[in-house]
């Protein structure tokens, strides 16, 4: 069966991404994931007290109420229209792109369908775009979605 890889960080681009992946995979009948990777903040300049502790552990399960919101619904349309789709959210302090390769590679995806453009703003203009690097990995087809 023909997998796809649906990389998303939630970003404006994400609506278009997924109307071409759900193309492609109706059109082949393949299995789709929908992954969202949260790069874990550096807090290492913050003074290590039970109150920053605490700062850190309620922004953390934020941002992973927010990362299950953006693919769950991401996943909508794909179960809509009948198709087999899963939803995971990888928490990490490597890169999403590296996140994104190994699991690509590990789960044998056909492709990888990501955004151009992410929710990173200025830190792409001088460390590269998220949906570059990955294409640049090679860990197996990338589709870059505008």
């Amino acid at each position: 069966m023909y997998r796809i890889l649906l990389a998303t960080d939630g970003s404006k681009s994400m609506k278009r991404l997924v109307e071409e992946v759900l193309t492609i995979a109706f059109a082949l009948k393949a299995e789709v994931t929908i992954l969202n990777v949260i790069e874990q903040t550096d807090y290492s300049y913050m003074a290590r007290t039970p109150y920053t502790v605490e700062i850190k552990n309620d922004l953390s399960k934020q941002l992973k109420a927010e990362a299950d919101r953006i693919v769950d619904e991401a996943a909508k349309p794909f179960r809509d229209k009948g198709l087999i789709v899963k939803t995971e959210v990888v928490d990490t302090e490597q890169s999403p792109a590296d996140v994104i390769c190994d699991f690509a590679s590990k789960g044998g995806y056909n492709l990888i369908a990501i955004g151009s453009r992410g929710l990173r703003g200025m830190k792409e203009l001088f460390l590269g775009s998220v949906s570059n690097k990955v294409a640049h990995l090679g860990c197996t087809n990338v589709l870059i979605v505008r």
